[in-house]
């Protein structure tokens, strides 16, 4: 999305259009040779049409944030901030306008001019009227500059999607879950919120792409451990998630007591709600647990695969609820 939002360098635009304005100039022999002020309204125009155009390319390769799907639009306003990216563009709209109305000015003085001296001195005056807008959206620019690097990387996660969110603390199995969900290596994709690497894959459901994310660092530790940032983050998973696994190891093997495990599933149930979850109880292979389980959890081995088919009819108990609720509602409006 933003990888095609070019970078810009005040001194790169304004060479490249003085010289363009220059050359268009003179490739009519009759401005050349017979008149000056037809030459030197050619290069105001082609001048100001450059400088805006190059402007133009950077704000009109944003998207409209009003119309984003929820999530992107969150996540957008986490790494670079809506407001900040609205005030600096619209600076650059600003721009655009009053560099347009100079060359429109000056046009109309040129053509008025007396003498040939008069015409060459409107223009370069058009010119450095040209430079001093640049020069005061020159912050606004290298703002934008610094913020497209930032979102040129942003995540590929589909919000259009069914999405299954895995949680859980560290060290559960949440990797090996995914894996065996998918039946494929997961894309890691770096955020700016967190320093590990969100995991997402996917898998086919009577030809619909089920995508599957596992996102470590945000839903795999108390929240009152969190900073702002991260609880932003955790609200824009509340657009994308339709089913959250949470899975639990009540070998404790993981470094984390199954009280500990239990309060962040409550914590999450309480900040999801609405979203289905599906308790998975790990590590079934290994039968050393202190914890009986209770009858609406599903005993696993991501490690070794046991059961995971009970959870794939389990899952898919969820998607055929979910797209037959979605049939309803297109059928009903």
């Amino acid at each position: 999305m933003f990888k095609e939002v070019p970078l810009i360098e005040i001194d790169e635009i304004v060479d490249k259009a003085f010289k363009l304005a220059k050359k268009k100039a003179l490739s009519s022999k009759k401005n050349l040779n017979e008149i000056v002020k037809e030459k030197e309204s050619i290069r105001v125009t082609v001048a100001g049409e450059t400088l805006a155009e190059s402007l133009f390319k950077v704000v009109d390769r944003y998207p409209s944030f009003d119309r984003l799907p929820p999530f992107t639009r969150e996540l957008i306003d986490i790494i670079a901030g809506i407001d900040t990216l609205r005030h600096n563009l619209g600076a650059l709209s600003f721009a655009i306008n009053t560099i347009n109305s100079i060359k429109v000015e000056y046009i109309k003085n040129i053509r008025r001019a007396k003498t040939p001296q008069e015409a060459s001195f409107l223009r370069k005056e058009c010119y450095g009227r040209y430079i001093s807008i640049l020069k005061q959206i020159e912050r606004n620019i290298k703002v934008l500059n610094k913020l497209r690097d930032k979102l040129k990387n942003l995540p590929s996660i589909n919000p259009d999607l069914y999405t299954i969110v895995i949680a859980g603390f560290p060290n559960v199995g949440k990797s090996s879950l995914l894996k065996s969900l998918t039946n494929s290596e997961p894309e890691i994709n770096s955020y700016p919120f967190t320093t590990k690497g969100i995991n997402v894959s996917s898998f086919e459901y009577n030809r619909r792409k089920i995508q599957v994310v596992d996102t470590p660092g945000l839903l795999d530790r108390e929240f009152k451990d969190r900073n702002p940032i991260e609880l932003q983050a955790i609200s824009a998973l509340k657009y994308l998630a339709k089913l959250i696994l949470f899975i639990f190891d009540p070998t404790e093997s993981c470094g984390y007591s199954m009280e500990m495990q239990l309060k962040l599933y409550k914590e999450i149930s309480n900040e999801f709600i609405g979203v289905s979850i599906i308790k998975i109880y790990n590590k079934a292979d290994l039968k050393e647990w202190g914890y009986i389980t209770d009858k609406q959890g599903i005993e696993i081995s991501a490690q070794e695969g046991l059961n995971i088919d009970i959870l794939k009819k389990e899952i898919e108990k969820k998607l055929i609820d979910y797209f037959e609720e979605e049939v309803y509602y297109y059928e009903k409006n």
